[in-house]
């Protein structure tokens, strides 16, 4: 994995807050998000990183989709 990316970091932590993704969620998501990997198999994400990012993405479809 990368050294982390300070900018990633930021910009993914205030978009991810924006969407109303709870602050120690948000915080794990965007370290993780910071690191990938663009070159790797799933952006170089361990199973466990990628379940971390599975957890925000209901935030990012619009919270609940119990439509």
């Amino acid at each position: 994995m990368n050294e982390p990316n300070k900018d990633l970091y930021d910009a993914s932590l205030k978009a991810l807050s924006n969407c109303g993704v709870p602050e120690d969620l948000a915080e794990k998501a965007s370290e993780i998000v910071s690191k990938d990997t663009p070159n790797e198999p799933n952006l170089g994400r361990t199973n466990s990183e990628q379940e971390t990012i599975n957890q925000v993405l209901p935030y990012l479809n619009g919270g609940n989709s119990n439509e």
